[in-house]
């Protein structure tokens, strides 16, 4: 009975070993480089101002270099009414609208893009967008909410009234002294209206900031300006992917369901985007900043 127990220990110690073994066996794993691709950056709105679009050329997952600038391109946005408006490139792989330039709400905006050379077996490139309309902000406020993790978080509150019986898109972006806070899409709020279609949203969150990380804190004198667009739905699902994708994996490794789907055609990665902003403003006394549990 002695010798048999001993047999199966020196059995299970080798079956591990084995297994311990087998883990530290290297393998490569060649990853194939797809055709290189057009990427497009940039966004109409209804704000009358310079609207610039980036575009670029996707490069493989090892580069380490910045990606390549596309030149020489001919971009034109048209509105479904028949105005166009070309875009100037001042800058190599930047082009521009006149100062002037604004999106008017409730209309469809298309934009052509032609390359000077072909790029994955295309020339030309086209997406189109609606520029909802937004509602107007009645107010903001700023509260400190230190029941919220280590050293608290601080909230930007929104009141406005939804209109009843559209289905409404938002997203969100702070200023804070004219810098913007919201300056990476983890930090960029969106939302649909189910939870207060046709009603006051009654001083909803709509922006959080941890005390933790230095810039977030905000002082009596500070000005906060919240920017409310309306976005449409196909964006919407556009930023929610890009969300889901870019945030933590379950499994760890499984990596995203599916690429990000954008709007260009030919296979052209990005979104061209119209939307509508509404600004509040509000500069902070002792009287207007919120406490919570503080």
């Amino acid at each position: 009975m002695k010798m048999k127990i001993q047999y199966l220990f020196l059995l299970l110690v080798s079956s591990f070993l084995m297994i311990l073994t087998s883990c530290t066996e290297k393998i490569d794993i060649k990853l194939d480089d797809t055709y290189t691709r057009i990427v497009l950056e940039g966004a109409l709105s209804s704000d009358t101002t310079q609207h610039v679009f980036h575009l670029t050329k996707t490069s493989s997952y090892y580069s380490n270099e910045p990606a390549q600038n596309i030149e020489g391109a001919n971009i034109t946005i048209t509105d479904n009414l028949g105005n166009a408006q070309s875009l100037s490139e001042n800058i190599p792989g930047y082009y521009s609208t006149p100062d002037n330039y604004y999106g008017v709400t409730e209309r469809d905006y298309t934009i052509d893009i032609e390359l000077a050379d072909e790029l994955g077996g295309y020339r030309n490139y086209r997406a189109t967008s609606n520029l909802p309309n937004v509602a107007p902000i009645d107010s903001i406020g700023v509260e400190f909410n230190a029941k919220f993790g280590k050293d608290g978080y601080w909230v930007i509150k929104l009141f406005a009234t939804d209109p009843a019986g559209i289905e409404n898109y938002y997203m969100f972006n702070v200023y804070k002294n004219g810098i913007l806070m919201t300056d990476t899409l983890d930090k960029v709020r969106f939302t649909d209206d189910k939870l207060f279609d046709g009603n006051s949203t009654n001083g909803i969150g709509v922006a959080f900031f941890s005390n933790s990380y230095e810039g977030n804190h905000f002082d009596v004198g500070d000005t906060v300006m919240l920017k409310m667009s309306g976005i449409t739905k196909e964006q919407y699902s556009y930023l929610d992917e890009i969300r889901q994708s870019t945030g933590f994996q379950n499994p760890l490794f499984g990596g995203p369901p599916a690429n990000v789907s954008g709007n260009l055609t030919n296979g052209g990665i990005g979104y061209f985007a119209a939307y509508s902003n509404s600004y509040c403003t509000l500069i902070l006394t002792e009287d207007n900043i919120s406490y919570v549990d503080f």
